[in-house]
């Protein structure tokens, strides 16, 4: 039994399937299931039942994964530590943002590069919040950007920053022209000003969206939702455009933008977001890794 084959079993098991296991282990499918089957040989029993689809584990592989998972990280750990000691000036760390924390990357990455100039560093996007959690907990990513609370009790995490989410108008809407510019902050409105208005707001699937959901439910009225979308930058070119109103924060809104929305505070204290880099409780976080969360914590 050799440290391939069960990381090859662990792989298709988390995956659901051979194919996509061997595209992410980099190996051919064929070499995948043969090591599979070579293991399951060794055992004596089927780890995996092939009639289902997706495949599935049976019950002998429901208890090999538990252990041949536990071994996955022990050895993990053990290079992470054995990379520590000798330098870890050009280690490995992979990272996961979502839109919420991806605008900082331009200035931590300069400050962390000067440091470690030959870290091989790898940093993914992805638009939900709740895919990155589910990342870190399966170990795709050593470090993710999210935001509170957190729906596992098995990640820590470190404050970054606080901010508040506004609504954006037209700067072309009667509301936005009756405003008065200010030299400091945004000019407030209630969102019971908007009920006729239409709305551009985040898909069902993103976490905000139960947020403004509640928000809406507060006002006492129900939004016209004109259309739902994954991403600041749409939900503010939409309303740019001149169409209907948006949640947003101001660091997303592109300079070509800016004279074309107004921006409105809610007294709301949902909309108030903690950003957090979280990781792993029980995985152990490399020297470089740790530098990163000292850096990103000091912008």
């Amino acid at each position: 039994m050799s440290f391939k084959q069960i990381e090859c079993v662990v792989m298709a098991a988390k995956l659901k399937s051979f194919t996509k296991a061997a595209q992410k282990l980099k190996i051919a499918q064929p070499s995948l299931s043969q090591s599979i089957n070579i293991l399951e040989k060794q055992v004596g029993v089927p780890l995996f039942d092939r009639s289902t689809t997706p495949i599935s584990l049976t019950h002998a592989g429901e208890i090999y994964i538990a252990k041949a998972s536990s071994i996955i990280e022990l050895y993990n750990d053990l290079n992470t530590q054995m990379h520590d000691i000798s330098g870890f000036k050009t280690g490995k760390l992979r990272l996961g943002f979502s839109q919420t924390g991806y605008h900082f990357i331009p200035d931590a990455l300069p400050m962390f590069f000067k440091k470690f100039p030959n870290a091989d560093i790898k940093i993914t996007q992805v638009f939900s919040t709740l895919n990155l959690e589910k990342m870190l907990l399966d170990g795709d990513v050593d470090i993710a950007t999210l935001i509170l609370p957190l729906h596992s009790d098995e990640l820590s995490y470190k404050v970054i920053k606080e901010e508040n989410a506004c609504l954006a108008l037209p700067s072309t809407h009667p509301i936005a022209q009756k405003s008065k510019k200010r030299s400091k902050g945004y000019p407030s409105i209630s969102l019971s000003e908007l009920k006729n208005e239409k709305f551009i707001l985040p898909k069902g699937t993103q976490r905000s969206r139960p947020i403004y959901d509640k928000i809406f439910q507060k006002a006492g009225f129900e939004p016209n939702i004109f259309c739902e979308t994954e991403t600041f930058d749409i939900a503010n070119s939409i309303v740019a455009s001149g169409i209907g109103a948006c949640f947003t924060l101001p660091q997303f809104i592109k300079e070509d933008k800016k004279d074309k929305l107004t921006l409105f505070n809610l007294d709301e204290p949902l909309l108030t977001r903690t950003v957090v880099l979280a990781h792993k409780k029980d995985k152990r976080l490399s020297k470089i890794a740790q530098e990163f969360l000292s850096i990103a914590k000091s912008l």
